[in-house]
């Protein structure tokens, strides 16, 4: 009887492991990434520690800024000759798309536990038929992350 029950259960647990489905954060068929370049992370560090500072690469750097998708002042900024800019191969962006950029509970976990004041030097830009639809930005140092999505929560 308690076998019975027993498969009962696993079989149902199955089941639902199955049913659910990870949800994206999200939806993209190419991804930009922008590094900030060190001699400008350098001349950032210094203009700061001498109270000079750029607002809107502060923002970008050390806030959770832009709050929407469609700010064209962090584009233009982003662009500029401070960062990097690459395109991840398709390999990558499948990479991505399956294996890190889905909710998780691990993910949920880690964003309570921040470890350092975040200074985002990496961002990437997800783009789905060339519209953006999300933004990350990564503070590699701690680990902590920021998202803006064109995707609405549920």
């Amino acid at each position: 009887m308690v076998r019975k029950y027993s498969i009962v259960l696993l079989l149902f647990i199955m089941l639902s492991c199955k049913l659910k489905e990870d949800k994206m954060f999200f939806d993209f068929d190419s991804v930009e990434y922008y590094s900030l370049n060190k001699s400008k992370d350098e001349e950032v560090n210094d203009n700061n520690r001498k109270g000079i500072k750029d607002s809107i690469l502060n923002n970008i750097l050390y806030s959770e800024f832009p709050e929407k998708l469609n700010n064209g002042v962090f584009y233009k900024k982003i662009n500029s000759d401070g960062f990097s800019k690459s395109e991840l191969s398709q390999e990558d962006v499948e990479y991505l798309k399956n294996d890190v950029f889905v909710e998780k509970f691990s993910l949920k976990m880690f964003e309570m536990s921040k470890a350092c004041a975040p200074e985002y030097r990496d961002i990437l830009v997800f783009k789905k038929e060339n519209e953006i639809s999300g933004i990350a930005k990564i503070c590699l140092s701690c680990g902590h992350f920021y998202f803006v999505s064109s995707k609405k929560k549920d």
